[in-house]
């Protein structure tokens, strides 16, 4: 169903091996294949991350404008806004994904390959393999090797298990397509370093343990470092819970892939750590994400339409020495209290004020009463 992603690998992997006649170095060769191909869609990433960086903006500014309103309608309003403002700029928010998208088939259309490589490496077809799958289970049953029932014509029986059964039977028992002999330069080896990378590390705990915990330390390894030198929109999400839960789930998944496959699954994935990290770094010291300092995210406010606060008018308003600032109009001006207390004549002390008061009235009542 997908042999027209399979073929393609096949042929790309037959020929690095053919290359370096060693299968370890034929995954780090392919690796480096593929990572060279794949680097128009890289840079295409790397320019996206930019435009988004420049427009970083004007999109805290418009979120800045609808704060602390968080109806649906006002919500929806913003969301609007910021789309509009990507369609003007011609950028897409999920053009970085891509790369990303790619990287799945290309992992399942290797291990395709990584399991069948009598079809996909050696080139045999579907008759030719039948007939191996048949001579496996010959000669095994005459010379009464145990599980040889397993290699009748079950067509589920792994490649790689009747490669390791044809080199156990002798390879010069078998045929090929045209009925020539088959020879050990045809059949891949998989042998590296005392690892049998055809097994699997859940099968074969040691040595082959130190395939999953590579892959775990340089696929952290290249998170970190890949954050360092990638665009990050929300740096804060970073601190929430979900977000570390997400970081550590792609290590983990990495992990459970590479102890429950062929450990050449596994090393395929340490290289493209490793490379797709290189890859990173340089990009960004090639094409820089731009910076942007205080004053160019307040005149994005101000292109958006942000209203300014009374007190960052204040704050940044420049005070004259020939003229009162308009602002100044808005401030209380302080009043001096009017006292209630009389006004003393001159000559006449506070302690004698009460008397003088109080003989004045009576002063005042008797000459009512001589009016009278």
């Amino acid at each position: 169903m997908f042999d027209f992603i399979n073929i393609p690998l096949g042929w790309i992997i037959k020929l690095c091996y053919q290359l370096t006649n060693n299968y370890l170095l034929a995954l780090l060769l392919f690796s480096l294949a593929l990572q060279i191909i794949l680097l128009p869609l890289a840079i295409k990433q790397q320019k996206n991350s930019i435009k988004q960086a420049r427009l970083d903006p004007k999109v805290k500014a418009i979120r800045k404008k609808y704060a602390g309103r968080n109806d649906q309608a006002t919500q929806q309003k913003m969301n609007n806004e910021i789309m509009e403002l990507y369609q003007r700029e011609s950028f897409n928010p999920m053009g970085g994904c891509l790369p990303l998208l790619i990287q799945m088939p290309i992992l399942f259309a290797l291990y395709n390959v990584v399991i069948s490589p009598l079809k996909y490496i050696c080139g045999f077809g579907i008759e030719v393999i039948s007939n191996i799958q048949a001579k496996v289970y010959e000669l095994m049953s005459a010379a009464g090797t145990e599980g040889f029932e397993m290699f009748a014509a079950d067509r589920a029986v792994r490649q790689l298990d009747l490669i390791r059964r044809m080199r156990e039977l002798g390879i010069e028992n078998f045929v090929g397509e045209n009925g020539e002999v088959i020879t050990e330069e045809i059949l891949p080896n998989f042998t590296v370093l005392g690892l049998d990378l055809s097994a699997r590390p859940v099968d074969q705990m040691w040595p082959l343990i130190i395939v999953p915990v590579l892959t775990l330390v340089f696929t952290l390894a290249s998170q970190w470092i890949t954050k360092k030198f990638s665009y990050n929109p929300n740096p804060e999400q970073q601190k929430d819970m979900s977000m570390k839960i997400m970081m550590w789930s792609m290590p983990a998944l990495s992990v459970y892939i590479a102890f429950t496959v062929e450990a050449t699954i596994g090393s395929y994935w340490i290289f493209r750590n490793i490379l797709s990290t290189i890859q990173t770094i340089i990009l960004a010291k090639v094409m820089p994400i731009p910076r942007f300092t205080e004053e160019d995210y307040k005149a994005a406010e101000r292109e958006v339409g942000v209203k300014a606060s009374k007190k960052q008018k204040k704050a940044e308003k420049v005070r004259s020495l020939h003229r009162i600032d308009e602002d100044d109009d808005e401030e209380t001006v302080a009043v001096p209290e009017k006292s209630t207390k009389p006004e003393l004549r001159e000559g006449v002390s506070e302690s004698d004020a009460p008397r003088l008061k109080d003989d004045g009235e009576r002063h005042k009542k008797d000459e009512e009463t001589d009016g009278e």
